[in-house]
């Protein structure tokens, strides 16, 4: 993908943490692309992308449906626990290294299309939704999630802000604003690339943690900003590490937490044209 300020933007950040994205974030996701692939309701047999798909949380939940999926992610390392997890399955995944700005795919291939917290980080968003559009089929759809602003989830925000504050300049995950996380924001965009029917949903889903401790350690481990400053850092990391547990204990005391994973579901429809058979029902309202 193009050069951008963003580590976000770049496969190196993803490419550290795909071990632990796994086995940290994989039941958050899965509640994520499972109500993704519920509202485009893709018959069995029907050929779905997956651009930004990271370890293949949906590109396997599609696979399982029956349904033909290509997968495209930036990162090899992502795509390697893809291809891992695909064939331990049992399931046929085409998985590709390539940009979701600029898709080597041909046009109108496809009946449904996604971008789970993926395109969200593009340095030209713009251009990543009109290649979505590009390959749909039309009466195809398009689901692309975003987060919602991090002060929804309070003990979320507080951790980022407590790591923000021990790695000035290192790029640290912190609240504000983030890509996409507003509903009109997403809205305005999905339409501005030629989808109709755009609608937007909110989804929460609560991540278990037993300890305040436990619940540092597996939001440190996987995220890829973070895990660019603990490279960086180097030895001065396990002190960093503890700073900000005992931090965080302080503020939440060192007991069993529950994080709040919001996020934002937009969904767009490419219309069909007046001579196309689409084979999708209407859009689930949610």
């Amino acid at each position: 993908m193009s050069s951008t300020a963003s580590p976000l933007a770049a496969p190196e950040a993803w490419n550290l943490v795909a071990p632990e994205y796994v086995r940290e974030l994989l039941p958050v996701f899965e509640h994520f692309a499972k109500d993704a692939l519920t509202r485009v309701a893709a018959p069995s047999g029907a050929q779905v992308l997956d651009v930004a798909a990271g370890p293949g949380t949906l590109a396997l939940l599609a696979a399982r449906q029956g349904l033909r999926v290509t997968a495209i992610d930036f990162a090899p390392k992502m795509l390697a626990a893809l291809r891992e997890r695909a064939t331990s399955a049992g399931l046929d995944i085409d998985a590709q290294v390539g940009d979701g700005m600029a898709l080597e795919l041909s046009e109108q291939t496809f009946d449904a299309a996604f971008s789970l917290f993926g395109l969200m980080f593009f340095p030209d968003r713009p251009r990543g939704f009109r290649e979505l559009y590009r390959v749909l089929r039309p009466g195809g759809r398009a689901v692309v999630s975003s987060w919602r602003p991090m002060e929804h989830s309070p003990a979320m925000n507080l951790v980022y802000q407590r790591f923000a504050e021990q790695l000035p300049g290192q790029g640290a995950p912190r609240g504000g604003v983030m890509p996409l996380s507003d509903p009109d924001t997403c809205q305005q965009e999905m339409g501005a690339a030629g989808f109709d029917d755009v609608r937007v949903h909110q989804v929460s889903v609560p991540a278990h943690y037993p300890s305040t401790a436990a619940m540092v350690d597996a939001m440190m481990r996987a995220a890829a900003p973070v895990a660019l400053a603990r490279r960086a850092l180097g030895a001065q990391w396990p002190d960093i590490e503890k700073t900000v547990v005992d931090k965080v204990t302080q503020d939440l005391g060192p007991g069993a937490q529950v994080v709040q994973f919001n996020a934002y579901l937009t969904v767009g429809i490419r219309q069909p044209t007046p001579d196309s058979n689409t084979r999708h029902p209407s859009t689930p309202k949610g």
